[in-house]
């Protein structure tokens, strides 16, 4: 019966937490290459199009401050397809009529605002359907799935746009949108949060942060990296590729793309890792990796700032991928399985807003530091790195003396 219960709980992961929210990932990358497309056809201003991504990282972040309100009064599941019912909503209204500039960003603000309810909600889930042993397991194939829409969704929806044109392209988006509700409806979860006063809501992910020792320090492994993150936003190697490498801009492609490959790649590693793995050495085979892929990742992103030879970029790019994704994959299990499962939206909430922040931090002082030596950029990154990786050795001394 026991064994039963827990293959049904897997299978209402697999079959519709995990499909769903892949068609709604695929339909946010769609609808903004349509976006994209129709923005550039009014006004080809690069400044207005870097609009977009700011207005989602903005939006997203705002988001991370009602989730926990939210989870005080509403189950996990209808939090879920709510917010992929509004999203859809709003995509809808860019087939109602003719839209400004304006317009467009406000639409694209709140569906970014929406989907900022969905991450730490659907991580939250994931511990309530599959046993803890396999949460490396299932947070791997998260990963593998989403890197894999990143890299194939651009080109599919920018081979996409000369076929059938934005409108068609934005149509296709509000399918999927639609498609993925009917999925998440579908889970099958029992899960209930704990319920605090409205005044505590906001601080309680900060205070079970500061009450779990491994959660501290998790944060502080999740700042230094998020700091060191913005180096491989898309202008600085853009500018490593053109004033160190000496190559044109295809070159500044294949970075990005090794970058990602790697990712994917990682993600396929960590899925042997833990397929291979005890129980009784669960924590600490996670610990082990995500202490390992910290080091590798500053190591080899410190290579990559010193020994600037386009092939070897490539290969190095390739390799910090892997490791950036073991080390992220590892952080986040472990983040899953410190606290009571009723309290970990909460915390993920808390955590994904410092990301946000660190993350756009990073991008304007690396930008900074770019603009005067770009080199010095990926030595700060990986320096940075490394001594995130430090920390993680605290967290594996910390977890293997208790």
């Amino acid at each position: 019966m026991l064994k039963r219960k827990r293959d049904c709980r897997e299978k209402s992961f697999r079959n519709f937490l995990w499909f769903g929210q892949s068609q709604a990932d695929l339909a946010d990358v769609l609808y903004i290459v349509a976006l994209i497309s129709i923005l550039y056809a009014q006004n080809s201003s690069p400044v207005l199009l870097s609009c977009i991504p700011f207005t989602i990282t903005t939006a997203k972040f705002l988001s991370s401050f009602t989730v926990p309100f939210l989870i005080d009064r509403y189950r996990a599941k209808r939090i879920l397809v709510v917010s992929q019912l509004l999203k859809t909503s709003v995509l809808s209204m860019f087939f109602l009529w003719h839209m400004s500039l304006i317009s467009m960003l406000c639409c694209v603000a709140l569906i970014a605002f929406f989907d900022g309810w969905a991450a730490p909600v659907q991580s939250s889930m994931l511990p309530h359907l599959v046993d803890k042993e396999k949460l490396l397991k299932w947070n791997s194939m998260f990963n593998v799935t989403d890197q894999t829409i990143q890299i194939a969704a651009y080109p599919l929806g920018s081979f996409l746009i000369i076929s059938w044109d934005a409108t068609g392209l934005l149509w296709l988006s509000f399918s999927l949108f639609s498609l993925s509700i009917v999925f998440m409806q579908s889970i099958r979860i029992n899960a209930h949060s704990s319920k605090t006063k409205q005044k505590q809501g906001l601080k309680e992910g900060w205070t079970l942060i500061w009450h779990y020792p491994r959660l501290r320090v998790l944060l502080v492994m999740e700042v230094l990296e998020g700091m060191a993150a913005g180096v491989w936003a898309s202008a600085i190697v853009y500018v490593f590729v053109k004033e160190i490498l000496n190559k044109n801009e295809a070159w500044w492609g294949y970075i990005n793309s090794s970058f990602f490959v790697g990712t994917v790649l990682g993600g396929f590693v960590l899925l042997k890792i833990s397929v291979k793995q005890e129980k009784s050495l669960y924590h600490i085979v996670t610990l082990g990796s995500l202490l390992l892929g910290s080091l590798l990742s500053g190591f080899f992103t410190l290579l990559f700032g010193v020994m600037p030879a386009p092939f070897l970029s490539l290969l190095l790019s390739f390799a910090i991928g892997i490791a950036l994704q073991i080390s992220a994959t590892c952080s986040y299990t472990l983040t899953q399985t410190a606290v009571p499962l009723e309290k970990l939206s909460k915390v993920l909430s808390a955590t994904l807003s410092v990301s946000y922040v660190t993350f756009g931090l990073s991008v304007l002082l690396l930008g900074a530091v770019a603009s005067l030596n770009v080199t010095a950029a990926f030595l700060t990154a990986g320096g940075l790195i490394v001594i995130s990786g430090c920390v993680g050795l605290f967290l594996r001394n910390y977890a293997l003396a208790n």
